[in-house]
């Protein structure tokens, strides 16, 4: 998926505001990077969508589990709008989605520009 931006070069079309519901996320490939891109209470953020800790894949956080029947809840992870993170499916790692980082290891990963214009949300690379 590729529009052309009306920032720079940098910018490419990622999805419709409306295509990403508020607490969720969806995965696109940016030039070859596999970025994240969450909508927190109407604001939108791209972080690598891959977790530092196994590599599981950020944008599948909150989903419904397909295992595990006995654990204490029926989703893995999610996107926390009011600390502005997202914790990832697998181990449920905490990522801040304004800086990448996760607080408990010190462990980042990249994180990247937003822009929207006319309900078109754009990634900066």
């Amino acid at each position: 998926m590729s529009t052309k931006s009306p920032f720079d070069d940098r910018f490419t079309k990622v999805a419709e505001t409306d295509e990403i519901e508020r607490g969720d996320g969806i995965a696109v490939d940016v030039n070859g990077i596999e970025v994240a891109v969450f909508n927190v209470n109407g604001e939108f953020y791209a972080i690598s969508n891959v977790c530092a800790h196994q590599c599981a894949p950020l944008d599948k956080a909150g989903e419904q589990k397909i295992n595990a029947d006995d654990t204490w809840t029926d989703t893995r992870g999610g996107v926390n709008e009011d600390a502005c993170t997202v914790s990832c499916p697998w181990h449920l790692w905490e990522w801040d989605l304004e800086t990448g980082e996760h607080e408990a290891s010190g462990k980042r990963i990249g994180t990247f520009d937003v822009e929207v214009a006319d309900g078109d949300v754009y990634v900066g690379i």
